[in-house]
This record gives C-alpha cells, structure tokens and sequence, in this order.
C-alpha cells in the first residue's frame, strides 16, 4: 500500500521550490554583501563576526537542503523523518558550535540581536525535531511544521543579513597606507 505522505507532498512542491529557489538566491546575495566588506571580516576577527555571518549563510543553506528533501521522489517516511530530525539536530549543535552567544553578550549586542542571532534559530531547529518526530507518527502537523520553520528559517536569515548589511556599511574604510600594507 503506497505511503499517503507522497501525494501530500505533491501537494507541497510549489511551495518548497519557491522556498529552496529563495534560499539558494538569498545565499548568494548574502555571499555579495560579505565581498562589499572584506576589510570589516578580515579587521574584525576577534570580535566574532563571523559567528554571525557564517550561521546566516548556514540557515539559508538548511533551507535548500530540506526543499530539496521534500522534493525528492519517493523518500520513505522514516528516512525522511530522519533526515529532517538529523538537521534538526545539527543546527542546534551548529548554532552552539558558533558561540553566538558567548559573543553577543561579550560584545554588549541588544536583547534584540540575541532573539535573531540566538534565540530564533534554536526555536528553529527545535521546531525541526519536533516536526520530523510528528512526521514519523503519520501526522500531516509535521508537513507544516517544517514548511513554518522554512519561511522562519528564511525570514531570521534575511533579518540578520540586512542587520549585518547595515553593520558593514557604517564600518569605516581603510585608509590608503593600510591597503597597501594589505596588498603585499
């Protein structure tokens, strides 16, 4: 007897190709907002900025990567219970593995930029277990919780990105004597 899940997921196709194209384009613009401001990563090393940019590129690639297991033919429940539980999973070891919030609070950040850099994304990820756990036990509950993490995954890495965005460009610039010494 053929598995329910897949014909609900037919239903879901649309949505997941729109949410993994988003994620992929959004990668990438990400990637140009982090060349417009080398000098800022390169200069800012100890205060962890990349603890925020690299978990922001790391969101939208989760994304990709569930849409495209959504999208799969065929992929039979469990596996792909696990498999969204496994992600699940991963970023909370990621986001911890990240120190963000060793780093927000030795750099004074808002209680704001500790909801979106820290706290959001363990909802998350919690979110992704719990769903691949309601997944596993045939219930549709899972199908939307994982398509709600996937937008919120999105929306906290556009809201980071643009925080980051705005972070780069007050940066000041270096002056011609240090890119030179850069150069060599």
């Amino acid at each position: 007897m053929p598995d329910p899940l897949h014909e609900q997921l037919e239903a879901w196709h649309d949505f997941y190709l729109v949410v993994g194209t988003g994620a992929t384009t959004l990668t990438g613009l990400l990637f140009v907002i982090v060349s417009l401001g080398p000098h800022v990563l390169s200069r800012h090393k100890s205060t962890g900025v990349r603890a925020f940019v690299s978990p922001v590129a790391a969101h939208f690639t989760y994304v990709l990567v569930i849409s495209a297991l959504m999208l799969a033919p065929e992929i039979p429940r469990l596996i792909l219970a696990g498999a969204v539980g496994a992600a699940g999973l991963g970023g909370i070891v990621f986001t911890t593995w990240t120190r963000a919030h060793q780093r927000w609070r030795a750099n004074g950040l808002s209680n704001l930029d500790w909801v979106w850099f820290v706290g959001m994304p363990y909802l998350c990820f919690a979110s992704l277990l719990v769903s691949s756990a309601c997944l596993a036990w045939h219930g549709d509950l899972g199908l939307f919780g994982i398509g709600a993490t996937s937008v919120l995954l999105i929306v906290v890495g556009i809201r980071n990105a643009w925080d980051l965005a705005l972070w780069i460009s007050r940066q000041p610039r270096p002056g011609p004597r240090e890119e030179k010494g850069r150069r060599r």
